[in-house]
């Protein structure tokens, strides 16, 4: 009879710690998924974080701050953070609008320019953690995904 050995958050055998609670187990999803991601990323100079808004600006065309926030599950704060990298670097600008109180965000002609240089090294990244698990894995990952996500915003504080 093989007895099961307990493992300890004192011990590092390398492995990641399975954990009880969906929060801690959704955060240590995302670090580890984009340590993934910024490894590959780095070599066209970007972060995953970055990689996500410039894609979304490309797709989706120019938005608001509150939009973008809204897409990507980000506080006000964060959103205004990582924008105001993206303008340093000259990727993104602030269009003019008619309501001086909105912040429409659009992509540059030097920020198309990065995200199609930086396209290559996401693939990369999307396809090793891809090849990592089953294709019914994979797809069940973004089930899974969707689902909790959804579920989580419903319980958003003032939501009824």
């Amino acid at each position: 009879m093989t007895r099961r050995r307990r493992v300890t958050a004192r011990e590092d055998d390398g492995t990641i710690g399975e954990l009880a609670c969906a929060c801690a187990s959704a955060r240590q999803l995302a670090r580890v998924l984009t340590r993934v991601y910024d490894q590959q990323l780095r070599g066209a100079g970007l972060e995953a974080a970055q990689f996500a808004l410039l894609s979304t600006l490309d797709s989706d065309g120019p938005c608001t701050q509150v939009t973008l926030g809204r897409h990507h599950g980000l506080d006000k704060t964060t959103v205004s953070r990582n924008l105001n990298v993206l303008k340093r670097n000259g990727w993104v600008a602030r269009l003019p609008t008619l309501d001086r109180r909105e912040r429409r965000i659009g992509l540059t002609a030097a920020g198309r320019a990065r995200l199609q240089d930086a396209r290559p090294h996401w693939q990369k990244a999307q396809r090793s953690v891809q090849q990592a698990m089953t294709a019914r894995q994979w797809h069940a990952l973004f089930a899974a995904l969707r689902t909790a996500a959804k579920a989580a915003d419903s319980l958003r504080v003032g939501s009824t």
